[in-house]
């Protein structure tokens, strides 16, 4: 564990001074002063779309904030994940939006697109605490650094990594975690087993974002990207992404090692629990979940080609335009990235800390500790890669899940369906 706490805080220290990320099901209401007494503070309409468990550090850390000070009182309010972007637009269309809103990466985009975000620069301005990008870890940036300005704060993070059944990797005179792709399909290959009903691995195969988003990290390690530098043209239909998605192709269908059925992200889980899967892709958030499971499981990084890569989530403070307290929502933002505050939401939430300094607090640390399955998805964040920062990101990734599946069940092959999904995809881009 010394060496891997080592390793990481030395890369990521390395990468800030070069440049100087759901669970549960009971949602909290998240309305009213989050426990603080009637007074004359200023409110600052804060809106946020964490459910259950998470949505409860999100009003924990709401109350600790209110309790702080006598200047603002922050009104936390839910709104559900899928409900979210509507929800914004509509309010901002109408002159009324929240003054502080969390967002994925696409939405950042899309919001950026349509004016309706306030960048963090103009906030900054004249304030005695600036909010600088070399605050955060550089693979986190990308997403709000556009043209030169920065459009969000980065306050967790979210990446793919390996889950495995370490009872059936022992079974199979397995020792450690696959490193590259051919280890992947020789490890799947030795963990299928048809009378068991066992498979080696499960990929996602349904016409939905996940899909993608799974697919993509594929894509990077072999060398390919999803546009040009201009983001005006499709490239992931280049030879890279036709090997990538081949090799998707053939562990389903001429290895048979992954089955092919309609996979999203909840039922691979569910599909893992059961103890017949030896592996599958997946992000930090179902560590928790996996303490239930009737076997030991374990995590490490994702098997490399060319390169090492992985998928970047994760959640970003924005400020609506149009917000009437941007002040108050600024002292806000500024409570959240206090590292043990920072500390508390990505302990809270099984997430990753955009910052160095939150790493390096003993409560993370300690949680690194106690919780070693982070700790892999932990060193590989230096490796994260954001989705391209387009505004039509939802509908190009949806595009592409679906030749992706067009080509698992071998109604294309990967490389007639990803140029049938780039054309699809260019015509969005003109856009």
């Amino acid at each position: 564990m010394k060496k891997g706490k080592s390793v990481l805080l030395m890369g990521l220290a390395i990468t800030v001074m070069l440049s100087a990320c759901g669970g549960g099901n009971k949602t909290p209401e998240g309305k009213g002063n989050s426990g603080n007494k009637p007074t004359d503070k200023k409110t600052v309409e804060f809106l946020y779309a964490l459910a259950g468990a998470n949505g409860e550090v999100v009003q924990s850390l709401v109350k600790k904030f209110n309790e702080s000070q006598d200047e603002y009182t922050v009104n936390a309010t839910f709104v559900p994940p899928d409900q979210r972007m509507e929800q914004i637009t509509t309010s901002i269309a109408a002159g009324s939006p929240p003054d502080l809103f969390t967002a994925g990466p696409p939405d950042i985009s899309v919001l950026r697109g349509t004016k309706g975000l306030m960048t963090i620069d103009e906030l900054s301005k004249d304030k005695e605490n600036q909010i600088d990008p070399s605050m955060f870890i550089e693979s986190v940036r990308p997403v709000v650094e556009m043209d030169g300005k920065m459009w969000g704060v980065p306050i967790s993070a979210g990446i793919a990594g390996l889950y495995y059944n370490e009872d059936l990797f022992k079974e199979a005179g397995l020792t450690r975690a696959p490193e590259t792709w051919e280890e992947l399909l020789d490890y799947a290959k030795k963990l299928t087993d048809p009378g068991k009903g066992q498979w080696g691995l499960l990929l996602p195969t349904k016409e939905v974002l996940f899909t993608n988003n799974i697919w993509s990290t594929f894509l990077w390690q072999n060398g390919g990207d999803y546009f040009t530098s201009d983001l005006k043209e499709a490239t992931f239909n280049s030879e890279q992404g036709a090997e990538a998605l081949q090799l998707w192709v053939d562990m389903i269908q001429k290895d048979k090692v992954a089955p092919l059925q309609q996979m999203d992200e909840n039922l691979i889980t569910q599909t893992f629990a059961t103890g017949k899967v030896g592996m599958f892709i997946g992000f930090p958030l179902w560590i928790t979940q996996s303490k239930d499971f009737p076997f030991v499981t374990k995590t490490a990084p994702l098997p490399k080609r060319e390169k090492e890569a992985t998928y970047l989530g994760g959640w970003y403070l924005t400020v609506p335009s149009g917000g009437k307290n941007r002040d108050g929502a600024y002292e806000f933002i500024q409570f959240l990235l206090q590292p043990e505050n920072s500390a508390a939401w990505n302990i809270g939430m099984g997430s990753l800390p955009t910052q160095l300094s939150t790493m390096e607090t003993k409560e993370y640390q300690d949680y690194i500790k106690n919780t070693p399955l982070v700790e892999p998805f932990a060193d590989s964040l230096m490796h994260a890669i954001a989705p391209p920062p387009t505004e039509n990101y939802a509908k190009v990734g949806t595009t592409i899940s679906k030749a992706i599946v067009k080509a698992m069940y071998q109604k294309l092959t990967p490389k007639e369906a990803l140029d049938e999904a780039a054309e699809e995809v260019n015509k969005l881009l003109q856009k």
